[in-house]
This record gives structure tokens, sequence and C-alpha cells, in this order.
């Protein structure tokens, strides 16, 4: 909240604006929103890591494919998605390293191919949605400005990119003399690997041996 004063000093009125130097990290939050993005257009599999398939149409099979978990009506016609044999993304290697055991870490390969086609299926058969973070916070006339577009999960954009993007703004506002408060230490898990987002969705679980 700010005040406006006026003061005259000759023949001139001068407004003097002041807010508190005290930004709370809530309210910067708060004004940090997701948001549809409506420029990204490309299919999430051709830019989102651990995604790569092949579609086959159904007709060529010479039995009925659609008890298939890849089967899908992708509008035009019926197809069957398959990932590449044997391709586990670092998946039980990551499992293996974190104390999980050859039985579990080969589940934990299963789960996530089973999981991956399930997700591509839905692509193909719902379409998909690309999600942007943004925040103008202003304070003083001055406006701090952040975003990040080309998200393809909502939850992940919610609860962490919006976070990161609230988080920057508090270094902007801290670097022009306020004090932000209530700054949360600044940690955030990674998406830079397939495996890193597969032990982020499933760190929950009790999989150890």
């Amino acid at each position: 909240m700010s005040n406006r004063n006026l003061l005259r000093q000759g023949e001139t009125m001068i407004a003097v604006e002041s807010a508190p130097a005290i930004v709370n990290f809530d309210d910067i939050l708060g004004a940090t929103k997701v948001v549809y993005d409506t420029y990204s257009n490309e299919a999430p599999w051709d830019s989102c890591d651990g995604f790569e398939h092949t579609c086959t149409p159904a007709r060529r099979f010479n039995f009925d494919p659609s008890d298939m978990r890849g089967y899908c009506d992708g509008g035009r016609e019926q197809i069957v998605i398959q990932l590449p044999k044997g391709e586990d993304w670092g998946t039980y290697a990551h499992f293996r390293e974190h104390g999980a055991s050859r039985q579990v870490a080969a589940e934990m390969v299963a789960l996530n191919r089973r999981r991956t086609l399930d997700q591509l299926v839905k692509w193909y058969s719902d379409g998909w949605q690309w999600y942007g973070v943004k925040c103008d916070f202003e304070i003083l006339g001055e406006e701090f400005n952040d975003s990040i577009w080309g998200i393809d999960d909502d939850d992940y954009a919610e609860h962490e990119i919006r976070s990161e993007i609230a988080d920057n703004i508090a270094a902007e506002l801290e670097e022009a003399g306020f004090t932000v408060t209530g700054r949360p230490a600044r940690i955030y898990p990674t998406r830079q690997s397939k495996q890193a987002r597969i032990y982020y969705n499933l760190q929950l679980q009790n999989w150890k041996n």
C-alpha cells in the first residue's frame, strides 16, 4: 500500500509517493499466475525428453490391436503407439543408485514405460495444453516482471515454477533496496533428465527393500 503526498515548491507542485520498504513474499506469490500458453503449438513429445515413440496404423496389424496398451483413436485413424524396445531413459540405474533392489528398479522401469505410453495415448486422443507462469508486480510505479513459457505440466507449473518466478521477483526487489520477508530457501527439484522427473513423481512411494 502506498501513500501520495503533494508538496508545493514555489510555483511547482511536487507529488511524493511512499510505500513500506518491507514486502511479504506471499504478496509476490499471489501476483504470480499460471496461465495458458497460446503461442506454443509444437507437440510435447518433440520438446520433452523421454517420449520417443513410433505410431503404426492399426490396419497394418494382422489382428485386432484394440486391446493393446498403446492403442489410440487419433481422430483420423486408429493407431498403435510403441516405445523403443529396451529403452528406460536411465530409470533403472537411477533407482539402483538410490538404494532400490534390482527387482524394484525393474518394476520402476515398467511403471514408467506404462505411464509414458498412457501419457502419449492421452495426448494423441485428447490433445495437449501448454502453460506459462508470469508475475507482474508493481510498487511505487515500478514494475517487476518475470515469466516462463512452454510448460507441459500444470501441476509442475503451479507447485514448482510459480515459486521460482516469485523468488526471482523477490531477488529483484531486494536488489532495488526492499526487504522481502517470508522468502523460502531457494531449493527446487529439477527436470534436467527423464529420471529426475520420474524420481520426483514417485518419491513418496515406499520402494526400498
